[in-house]
């Protein structure tokens, strides 16, 4: 069993959840596969990413390795922070993944100006861009679904479900499944 790793191809992904299966964890994982790979992470939020799990999927890379990471404080003024995590993503080198998490209300409708600061961030980079947020209520057969997918003009939306209360964890991408076991040191195939 080995550590799963998404494709990092410049795209912007919009990862809805199912509330506690993991959303920052992938977030971080992700970030670790960036910073492996020789990129630079920026990651904005409310709060930062709990210690302990950042640790967790960390363990065994260089300390050095996580200079690379920086992360931003997503409170306050939505656009005037999203034009601080691109100016600076934009100064920095090597900037291969932003990360936005828990950007949204946890639930409802997402507001309209939040859509439009998302999707002016997607056409200015040059970079893989992470959007985690809670999904919702799926009225088709789907197991959860991705608010706003209609209006965020990602490239791809993922869907991550816990479907028993185990680390069992599915990944939709497309119609495609990807089966997980979540563990301390990140998802595992």
């Amino acid at each position: 069993m080995s550590l799963w790793e998404a494709p990092l191809d410049d795209s912007s992904i919009h990862l809805a959840v199912e509330g506690s299966c993991g959303g920052t964890s992938m977030g971080i994982q992700l970030a670790r596969q960036a910073i492996s790979g020789g990129g630079r992470v920026l990651w904005a939020s409310p709060e930062l990413p709990n210690g302990t799990r950042f640790s967790q999927i960390f363990t065994g890379m260089d300390l050095t390795a996580s200079s690379r990471f920086h992360a931003m404080n997503l409170v306050g003024n939505f656009d005037q922070a999203l034009e601080s995590l691109l100016h600076t993503a934009n100064v920095l080198p090597g900037v291969n993944l932003v990360v936005l998490d828990d950007y949204c209300p946890d639930s409802g409708k997402i507001p309209s100006d939040i859509i439009a600061g998302v999707n002016k961030m997607i056409s200015d980079s040059k970079w893989t861009t992470l959007l985690i947020s809670k999904g919702g209520v799926s009225m088709d057969d789907s197991p959860l679904t991705a608010r706003g997918k209609k209006k965020i003009n990602s490239d791809k939306v993922w869907l991550l479900t816990r479907p028993d209360s185990d680390s069992k964890r599915i990944l939709w991408i497309d119609d495609e499944s990807i089966s997980l076991r979540l563990a301390e040191e990140g998802f595992i195939n």
